[in-house]
């Protein structure tokens, strides 16, 4: 065994400790002394599943709404030289890179202690929505990962959702009170013949849907501080947004260069201001113990990176193309009655084969046919993988539309936390709370590499590893190993 690294097992689990080593590098990155905690665990996932497992149950817009009382302004606002309004020939103007008005639909569970600080975060993935039974169920309640006798669990919507907040679907501003013959042909309207936003909403990323349910946590719910914050997937990207804009009470200040015209730390980004603080960095502090804390305590980012790599974008952007190319898209301002469903059925078939694995598929499927009697091959062979991807792309029309899943993967795609900081070594470096970041082994659309370079880049990270044959979902699917681990983190910090 090489110096410095010390092996532990026992019949649950084997733990290998080593020494943070400078990872491959995407930029220059500073190493950290501080150790890596690995962890493995056996599978859970049934083997011999009639169908592969579903990861969502029934998908509604329930829950309670948060309003922001004034025009909220995104990221975008007044920066990448987009103009100060989007207008449409003969229609009232759209502010660009504000939203009014903003809201996100939540729930919450438990009960919120005295000092207002027993809170957990939970954020969704890509589609998910606010009802945390629907697609965590198994970790929320009475003695369970989100114990609901111990915490008071918020969960959150995400700007763009079609799950009871602002997007593509909402009333568009400027036509509440307008009668339907009234409304410019022009417009993209619901089926209710209501002028809505529909690719007109506004370009918004993952941080302006955390500043927003972080505003909702402070004056909403008049919360003191924030025990932790978890999610996977684009839940994780959330999380990871939590930790940077409030799990730090230093700042991270703009690197500014005025050498280059403008341009800070050679990143390509235009610095508009002379200010030393990147967007939202330092507004979510709190007072507590008789101290200055950053605002959340905690987190556990699952299945995400640092940033949305080329690579994930690509496979984000073949889903959207999927859905460009369905005669029907019309450039998003299709007939509400007849939308483009067979390419938004497509997109969500390449979604549900980049979510998952080839041994996964290999085991439940093979080369096996609906219909033995059938060709073994050819355009007619009946495969039971097609059958599979055709069903999951014909269930995702009863709860999504194809503006709302374009919208909501450009908002994805957005991820990136060292944009407008420096750098993602830099913005990582003051992270001042402990982190438990969970990646799974067999993930290869979020691969482990990049939760490794979140826990060398943060000063008090800890990394888990989640075995499973499900790849990227098995932050849904494998819900004993996950809960066990988040159950073990909480217990261990404040």
């Amino acid at each position: 065994m090489a110096r410095g690294v010390t092996h532990v097992s026992n019949s649950n689990a084997s733990a290998l400790i080593i020494p943070k080593q400078p990872p491959i590098p995407l930029a220059s990155k500073p190493a950290y002394a501080s150790s890596t905690t690995i962890v493995r665990a056996k599978s859970t996932t049934k083997q011999n599943d009639t169908s592969m497992d579903d990861e969502y149950g029934a998908m509604n817009s329930s829950g309670k709404t948060y309003a922001y009382p004034t025009p909220y302004r995104l990221e975008s606002f007044g920066t990448f030289g987009h103009p100060p309004v989007l207008s449409t020939t003969s229609t009232p103007q759209l502010p660009r890179g504000v939203i009014d008005p903003a809201f996100v639909n939540y729930n919450t569970y438990g009960t919120l202690n005295a000092d207002r600080d027993n809170v957990l975060v939970i954020c969704h993935a890509l589609t998910g929505n606010a009802s945390l039974e629907a697609w965590w169920g198994d970790l929320l309640g009475p003695g369970k990962a989100f114990d609901t006798d111990r915490y008071f669990v918020v969960c959150c919507n995400i700007l763009g959702s079609c799950y009871g907040s602002v997007g593509p679907s909402s009333a568009r501003p400027g036509y509440e009170k307008n009668n339907a013959a009234d409304v410019p042909s022009n417009i993209p309207r619901d089926k209710n013949d209501r002028a809505i936003y529909g690719m007109d909403f506004p370009d918004v990323s993952v941080r302006d849907t955390v500043r927003l349910q972080l505003l909702l946590l402070k004056h909403e719910l008049k919360i003191n501080s924030v025990k932790c914050v978890i999610g996977g997937s684009f839940g994780g990207m959330q999380a990871m947004e939590y930790c940077v804009m409030a799990g730090a009470t230093r700042p991270v200040g703009i690197i500014r260069n005025h050498g280059n015209g403008g341009l800070g730390n050679g990143t390509g980004e235009k610095r508009s201001d002379s200010g030393t603080t990147a967007y939202g960095i330092g507004e979510f502090v709190t007072k507590r113990n008789g101290r200055i804390e950053p605002f959340v305590r905690s987190a556990v980012p699952i299945a995400c990176g640092a940033e949305h790599t080329a690579w994930q974008i690509g496979i984000s952007e073949t889903q959207r193309q999927a859905i460009y190319a369905d005669p029907k898209w019309d450039g998003g301002r299709y007939d509400p009655n007849d939308p483009p469903s067979s390419g938004l059925a497509v997109a969500r078939q390449v979604a549900m084969v980049s979510y998952r694995t080839p041994l996964g598929y290999h085991k439940k499927f093979g080369r096996a046919l609906t219909d033995e009697s059938g060709p073994s091959y050819g355009s007619r062979a009946p495969w039971q993988v097609k059958s599979y991807l055709e069903y999951q792309g014909k269930k995702f029309l009863d709860r999504f539309d194809p503006v709302t899943y374009v919208k909501l993967t450009e908002q994805m795609d957005s991820h990136d936390i060292g944009r407008g900081r420096g750098s993602i070594e830099r913005a990582l470096s003051h992270v001042e709370i402990p982190v438990c970041v969970l990646g799974i082994d067999s993930d290869v659309l979020y691969p482990l590499m990049e939760q490794e370079e979140l826990v060398r880049c943060m000063p008090n990270a800890t990394l888990r590893i989640v075995h499973s044959d499900a790849g990227h979902d098995g932050f849904l699917l494998e819900q004993d190993q996950v809960a066990a681990h988040i159950k073990s983190f909480l217990y261990s910090h404040d």
